[in-house]
């Protein structure tokens, strides 16, 4: 879409900005007014002093500057139709642009968001391996403050990480053998798990006893001797889960 501006308002005919400065004009009407002056003067008031008549009869000049009046004439009749089909160029350009903003608002949106989160699991895991390595969380005993500190931090974490995210943390306390069935050092009984995204997770012999699994999606997850006693599975979509029952005798259907 070109945009010819004359003086100050702009004609839009495609992506290409033209300005036409207001001297311009000024030249060519002055020019005009001067062979017009020049004719009317020479052929009808005998005005020797306009060198008219000497050079040519009046059609001779005519023919002459019949070419440059339409040329000059030109623009004046495509800015007219241009300023007619503008405004409806205008506004359906002005939609596009503001659904590709409005679209990438949104993307940039999901990439801040996507990135936020991926900064708060990897504060968390530094957090748990720093209570591993500092703190021997693993040979902790069962009520210590190392085990109500990395409890505490799990859920509080589970509550603000988003559903996909939520496979990832409890891959890595399964994976760190944090959460494992009868020793779980852990304790993940009321954890927010709802519409967790456990695609292709491993977690045999994983301890989810007591926690809220409403709504999640286990798509192929490895859940053998899995602990699933008291765990809120309402909405959850197990079909996809193997094996479909835990080692505590649990069915793992909806």
């Amino acid at each position: 879409m070109a945009t010819i501006t004359a003086g100050r308002q702009p004609i839009t005919t495609g992506h290409l900005r033209i300005r036409i400065h207001p001297v311009w004009h000024v030249l060519v009407g002055v020019f005009w007014l001067a062979i017009l002056v020049g004719i009317i003067g020479g052929f009808f008031f005998h005005w020797t002093w306009t060198g008219f008549p000497e050079n040519g009869k009046l059609w001779d000049w005519l023919q002459l500057l019949s070419a440059p009046v339409f040329v000059s004439a030109l623009p004046l009749i495509f800015r007219g139709r241009l300023n007619q089909a503008d405004p409806k160029t205008a506004e359906q350009q002005s939609q596009a642009d503001a659904g590709m903003s409005a679209q990438q608002a949104q993307n940039d949106l999901k990439v801040e968001e996507d990135r936020q989160q991926a900064a708060t699991l990897q504060a968390y895991e530094d957090y748990i391996l720093q209570l591993l390595l500092d703190r021997n969380l693993r040979e902790s005993q069962p009520g210590s403050d190392v085990r109500e500190a990395a409890r505490a931090r799990t859920l509080a974490v589970l509550r603000r990480i988003g559903e996909n995210r939520k496979g990832d943390v409890l891959q890595f306390l399964h994976e760190a053998g944090l959460v494992y069935k009868g020793k779980a050092i852990v304790d993940l009984r009321e954890a927010d798990l709802s519409g967790a995204n456990l695609s292709d997770a491993k977690l045999n012999g994983i301890e989810l006893s007591g926690v809220d699994l409403s709504g999640a999606r286990p798509n192929r997850t490895a859940f053998k001797w899995a602990d699933l006693s008291n765990a809120e599975l309402s909405g959850a979509d197990l079909t996809g889960a193997c094996p479909s029952t835990g080692a505590n005798g649990r069915k793992l259907t909806t």
